[in-house]
Parts: C-alpha cells; sequence; structure tokens
C-alpha cells in the first residue's frame, strides 16, 4: 500500500473550476473581482490622480500586500476594468446591415462605453498607454477583444488589411476620446466617417 488513499466515486465527480487569471483559484478569483468592483466604483467619486492603490485596498476589504500580489499597479487594475467592460458589452450582428453600418454601430457602441464615467475614462486612458510591463499584458487582451468584436461585425466584408486599419482608428479614438482631448460624441461621429471612407456602401 502506498499509504495515498485511492479517490472515491464521489470524490471523482467533484465540480472541476475553470481558473481566470492564470492559476489562481475561486479565492484568489473573489480577491481578484473585489479588486476591481472596488477601483470602478471609486472611480465613479474621485479623480484618477488622486487613486492609490492603497484606497482600493481598503475599499475591496483587501490587505495592500495581497493586492500587490496580483496587481503591479492602479493602471494594472485600471487595464483589467476596461476589459471587464469591453467583454460584458453585448455584440449583436444584424445581417441585414450592411458592413459600414455595423461596423459603425459596434464603434459607437465601443467609444461610447465609458461616456458616462469621465474619471473612468480619463484612467482607462491612462491604461491604454501605459508601459508598464504588466499593464501591456492585459492591453494585448483589450486589442484581442477588439479584434474579435471587429471581425464579428465585419464577417467576411472587407480585406484584412481594412479590418487591421479600422482596428487601429478605433484604438487610437478610444485613447483620445478618453483623455478628454475631443469629445465621446465627436469621436464617434469622426470614426464614422473614417469607417464611411474604408468601407463604402455599395451602389
Amino acid at each position: 500500500m502506498s499509504g495515498v488513499a485511492e479517490p472515491t466515486r464521489e470524490s471523482s465527480a467533484e465540480v472541476i473550476y475553470l481558473r481566470s487569471y492564470g492559476d489562481r483559484d475561486r479565492d484568489d478569483h473573489d480577491v481578484v473581482a473585489r479588486v476591481l468592483d472596488a477601483a470602478a466604483e471609486m472611480l465613479r467619486e474621485a479623480t484618477f490622480a488622486d487613486l492609490t492603490t492603497g484606497d482600493i485596498a481598503e475599499r475591496a476589504r483587501v490587505p495592500h500586500r495581497e493586492l500587490g500580489m496580483y496587481f503591479r499597479s492602479r493602471d494594472a487594475i485600471v487595464a483589467e476594468v476596461y476589459l471587464g467592460l469591453l467583454r460584458d458589452a453585448p455584440l449583436a450582428v444584424d445581417v441585414e446591415q450592411s458592413a459600414q453600418a455595423r461596423v459603425v454601430a459596434l464603434f459607437h457602441q465601443l467609444v461610447m462605453l465609458v461616456a458616462d464615467t469621465p474619471e473612468l475614462a480619463a484612467a482607462c486612458s491612462s491604461a491604454l498607454i501605459s508601459k508598464e510591463p504588466s499593464v501591456r499584458a492585459v492591453r494585448r487582451r483589450i486589442h484581442a477583444e477588439l479584434h474579435r468584436r471587429v471581425r464579428a461585425v465585419l464577417r467576411s466584408d472587407a480585406w484584412p488589411e481594412v479590418a487591421e486599419t479600422l482596428e487601429f482608428s478605433l484604438a487610437g479614438a478610444m485613447v483620445q476620446a478618453s483623455s478628454g482631448s475631443a469629445t465621446f460624441r465627436d469621436t464617434a461621429d469622426e470614426l464614422a466617417g473614417v469607417v464611411a471612407a474604408l468601407l463604402p456602401e455599395d451602389p
């Protein structure tokens, strides 16, 4: 006998939880969720410049040292918040619409995503251009989500080079609007013009 108990039928039927954020377990997932929720709440109440990881840890009821095990900076936290907003945004593809109309509708939705929360928008803008390694990793996932959505609404109605140009235009417009250099609505309107130039309606 090896001394190791053989798995029982009951134990072999345990629910297997798919892990998020790498190899973290369910407790870790709960901590991360509390941190992200706390950061999003605080950015509706205070300025991004005044926000600290210590403040976020206190609101999330997580020891500051423990928060540092998951996030290297407030930019990394905000980048994850923004990624969550993107992933939660509904995605519908109306095949009766033209490719131009579908892309314009998608871009308007994504540009306006944080229009009602200016401090969260400013924080997202900072996160999207941060050079911190931990933020770059999240930004790659953000761009992958944008890529998925653009390709979903385009279907097969554009050359890959056109799709790539649209994605770059969207990412740049989102940073521009979130930084406050233009209003969200004006940015969405300008982006619609870019889409029209790249995807003219069929004659």
